[in-house]
């Protein structure tokens, strides 16, 4: 079998596809459909694996830390996704939404007659709301609160003292 020297950039492939696990077969499958397609053996695989070990690792470890520090990893990010989504959706509420025109059937046979009547959009409202909900959220504004329980899971009964002294009683007056 002749092994054909990869191109940069196929090599590049292999080593992420290799680096996400991928065996020989699903590599090729890959690099079919690649520009220009190639194929690699089962023994240029494990030379990765073997040789590239400790780059594959670092190759991970690096596309880990940039989901945590890129995109929607990001609160600014979530909230200006959110706010722009807001925005939409007011748009199209305020713009003329807020109420959509329904038709509905009344009666049934000859005197079936249908009937225009508009529908306050209850859906669109909610989910608006819902999106306002999570940008107050993401930025701190609601203050999620924990019912504290038992080990059963049952409510924990609060004890209290009550002081009261005697010259506090209401009484007779008249002494």
């Amino acid at each position: 079998m002749v092994t054909v020297r990869l191109k940069k950039s196929q090599k590049e492939a292999v080593l992420k596809w290799v680096a996400a696990g991928l065996q020989s077969d699903e590599i090729n499958d890959l690099a079919a459909e690649f520009d220009p397609s190639f194929s690699v053996s089962r023994r240029q695989v494990a030379y990765y694996r073997e040789t590239r070990g400790i780059e594959i690792g670092a190759l991970i470890e690096a596309g880990e830390q940039d989901a945590l520090t890129e995109g929607l990893a990001l609160k600014a990010e979530r909230v200006r996704k959110l706010k722009q989504l807001a925005a939409l959706m007011e748009k199209d509420l305020m713009g003329g939404f807020l109420w959509l025109d329904q038709v509905k059937g009344v009666g049934s046979g000859d005197i079936a007659t249908l009937v225009d009547y508009e529908e306050f959009n209850k859906g669109e409202v909610d989910a608006y709301r819902g999106v306002l909900d999570d940008i107050a959220k993401e930025l701190g504004h609601r203050v999620v609160r924990n019912e504290v329980s038992g080990p059963d899971g049952g409510a924990i009964p609060i004890k209290g003292y009550v002081m009261v002294s005697p010259d506090d009683w209401p009484g007779d007056e008249s002494d």
